[in-house]
């Protein structure tokens, strides 16, 4: 089989056990994995010899390493990977897990704030990992709805409506006078003509428009401009603390380098996976991370949102010693329940 770029042979049950136990002990621990553990602890059946001959050869085929002071064994990001692929069991919470989250879901205020605050919270809480949520929205902001309210012959308000319930409201001193009537009709004529359109368009479409509906296409763009710089930098996270009580982190310079990353909103679209589709679950190990702060961390991330685009992402970041089974299980409840609120939302 081949795992991101790796030609790994097929591995024989007993193998496959061994490499499981050895996974399974060194989460739990954090401790390289000797063979009289295993045997100990796995009930594998074989001596101690024998499992130290097939831990050899696992780490002849890259899946497991040993740090030059110890005996034992450590996963390596290779092994992780094949863990993941063909090992793990189905991941997934328990049922009383699951209406547990259901219902604070429930409870929650019907405020997309509160909604995000709470979805990283419980992420940060079942996985015992740090958490990351982005709010849901189009890849760019998008005009749903628009009122223009007159607050005098030359002055409105103007109150933009986006894809994903965003409400943004903006005075518009106007260079032309204009009537209640005429303002009602033309709050419909953009609704009629614009709904669905970015900044992008609403700049070329101000090209066709004079006067006072030039004005307020003028006014929307810019809204819609300003919420796309605002939302690249409106992140939920949770559990830093989680991050911190871990071995792997206790050196300071580590995790300053890793948070300092997390906290950089220019470059957080590059953890974001580029294509994702509906109930998928991305997983990046270590090494496969294009970010160097990132190369001793996993993350797990899932997307949720609806049908017309407007979407977001829920994520992990830990320690590549993390319960994968777990944390994937979580990432994908908490999404599919996130998804759900934003139908609701959306009216879907």
């Amino acid at each position: 089989m081949t795992l991101y770029g790796a030609q790994v042979p097929e591995l024989g049950p007993r193998q496959r056990d061994i490499l499981r136990a050895v996974i399974r002990e060194y989460i739990a621990t954090a401790q390289p994995v000797a063979s009289n553990s295993l045997v100990r602890r796995y009930g594998l059946g074989v001596s101690s010899a024998t499992v130290r001959n097939e831990l050899a050869l696992l780490e002849d085929l890259g899946l497991l390493t040993h740090p030059h002071t110890s005996a034992g064994r450590v996963p390596t990001d290779l092994g992780y990977r094949y863990f993941i692929e063909s090992l793990m069991a189905d991941p997934g919470l328990r049922p009383d897990e699951q209406l547990t989250v259901s219902h604070q879901f429930q409870q929650a205020q019907r405020d997309s704030a509160e909604w995000l605050r709470l979805a990283a919270s419980i992420l940060a809480r079942l996985t015992v990992e740090a958490s990351i949520v982005t709010p849901p929205a189009a890849t760019r902001s998008a005009l749903r709805h628009v009122e223009a309210v007159p607050i005098s012959e030359r002055r409105i308000l103007l109150v933009a409506v986006l894809e994903g319930g965003a409400v943004q409201q903006q005075l518009v001193e106007l260079r032309d006078p204009i009537g209640v009537d005429a303002l009602r009709a033309l709050s419909r004529r953009l609704v009629d003509e614009y709904r669905g359109a970015d900044a992008v368009r609403l700049h070329d479409a101000m090209e066709q428009e004079t006067g006072v509906a030039r004005d307020v296409l003028a006014t929307l763009a810019i809204v819609l401009e300003e919420h796309d710089t605002v939302r690249a930098q409106d992140v939920y996270y949770d559990g830093i603390q989680n991050i911190l009580a871990q071995p792997e982190f206790f050196q300071s310079e580590r995790i300053r380098d890793m948070l300092g990353l997390l906290e950089d909103r220019t470059r957080f679209a590059e953890l974001l996976p580029p294509a994702l589709g509906d109930g998928e679950i991305h997983v990046a190990i270590g090494s496969e991370h294009r970010l160097e702060p990132l190369r001793g961390c996993s993350v797990i991330f899932g997307r949720y949102g609806d049908r017309s685009g407007v979407i977001g992402y829920v994520g992990v970041v830990g320690p590549t010693r993390m319960d994968y089974a777990r944390s994937i299980g979580a990432v994908r409840y908490v999404g599919a329940l996130m998804s759900d609120l934003v139908r609701v939302v959306e009216g879907n």
